[in-house]
């Protein structure tokens, strides 16, 4: 039986949506320059870093490509740049995606054999086995 992809679950799917909607709120908050205001509503509780609109605009993009590439296991790469970009929380985009990334390296972690990066491969010489894995 083979591994289904990331996405096929309903938690995975809401987990890479959630992870594209935070990218595009970030990058929102970004364009219009509001995140002075993300940054102030969560007052002295969490250490803030005041970086320069570009960095933050990176950081939205980097967070919207984790979602699209965890999405039925197109790219690990992008999936994990992703979620690293989403759980830097000192920036207004930070705290936007926290949660979000949260989970999606909770799900990847969980399921990490969807991505075909990770699925073993026949190394033998001659055709592989029968049941042996195709990529």
């Amino acid at each position: 039986m083979a591994i289904p992809k990331f996405g096929f679950l309903k938690i995975e799917t809401l987990a890479c949506i959630s992870m594209v909607a935070a990218g595009v709120a970030g990058l929102l908050l970004v364009l219009t320059g509001s995140s002075d205001w993300i940054l102030g509503a969560f007052g002295e509780k969490w250490a803030s870093a005041h970086v320069s609109s570009f960095w933050l605009v990176l950081q939205s993009f980097a967070v919207i490509a984790g979602g699209i590439g965890a999405w039925h296991s197109t790219s690990f790469l992008a999936a994990a740049v992703g979620v690293a970009s989403s759980l830097i929380a000192r920036t207004a985009v930070g705290h936007i995606s926290f949660l979000p990334g949260l989970l999606m390296l909770f799900l990847i972690v969980t399921r990490f054999r969807a991505f075909s990066i990770f699925l073993p491969r026949w190394r033998g010489p001659g055709p592989p086995p029968p049941g042996a894995w195709r990529v």
